[in-house]
């Protein structure tokens, strides 16, 4: 395919490409994308652009044109194809880690199992997403990632008891559990509000319930809080 670089007029004009605002007026996540599907990055470009606070900065069909681009675009997340057509995907998660370390990356592909997020995340990616999830729950995994969180699928860490909470999950349950709200519990973790939400949602969703108490009754009966 062929690149596409959207903010390729800016750089030509010799400006650094990536700035950008929020509608609140606060600098927009800043977001830079590879995968060898047009198609699918023009469903996430057109979540990015819907969200109200990020912008997609950086498009582009191959590793080489990404590691060329990167250096004249300011990016805070990179979503990335490990495993592109071309075979290269892998050595580029490591180069991105390498070369531009303020980048989070966030791997986005068809496989979710264990062994296939290892190696990506033993190259250097923050975040692991499957090509399934729907491109509208994509920003809130975004703001996440942007916070300095980790984002992997299931599969990838299982907590004591055979359960699929993180640590960080089981940390907001256990103080949800103590009758802490949201805000108390972000204070506490020093994460947003909006993060513990974000992980209320996660442990509800893994757990199979609809709230705070059925979710630290079985956390309790399971031996993953006290």
């Amino acid at each position: 395919m062929a690149t596409i670089d959207i903010n390729e007029a800016q750089m030509a004009q010799g400006a650094k490409a990536g700035s950008g605002s929020a509608a609140d007026g606060t600098q927009a996540i800043r977001v830079a994308m590879l995968d060898d599907q047009p198609l699918f990055i023009d469903g996430v470009e057109m979540a990015i652009e819907h969200s109200g606070d990020m912008t997609m900065v950086l498009r582009s069909g191959s590793v080489d044109h990404l590691l060329h681009a990167l250096s004249r675009v300011d990016a805070d997340i990179l979503l990335m194809e490990p495993w592109v057509r071309s075979g290269d995907g892998l050595d580029g998660v490591a180069a991105v880690k390498a070369h531009h370390p303020s980048v989070a990356i966030i791997a986005l592909s068809h496989w979710s199992d264990a062994a296939h997020v290892k190696q990506v995340v033993a190259n250097g990616a923050h975040g692991y997403v499957s090509k399934s999830t729907r491109a509208a729950d994509l920003p809130s995994i975004i703001r996440h990632i942007a916070t300095g969180a980790t984002v992997l699928p299931s599969t990838a860490s299982r907590g004591p008891g055979g359960s699929d909470l993180t640590p960080r999950e089981i940390e907001v349950l256990a103080l949800a559990a103590e009758g802490l709200s949201n805000s108390e519990i972000g204070r506490n973790l020093f994460v947003t509000e909006q993060t513990v939400k974000f992980h209320l949602g996660n442990i509800y969703r893994k757990l199979g319930v609809g709230n705070r108490t059925e979710a630290a009754h079985i956390a309790t009966r399971r031996g993953l809080i006290r």
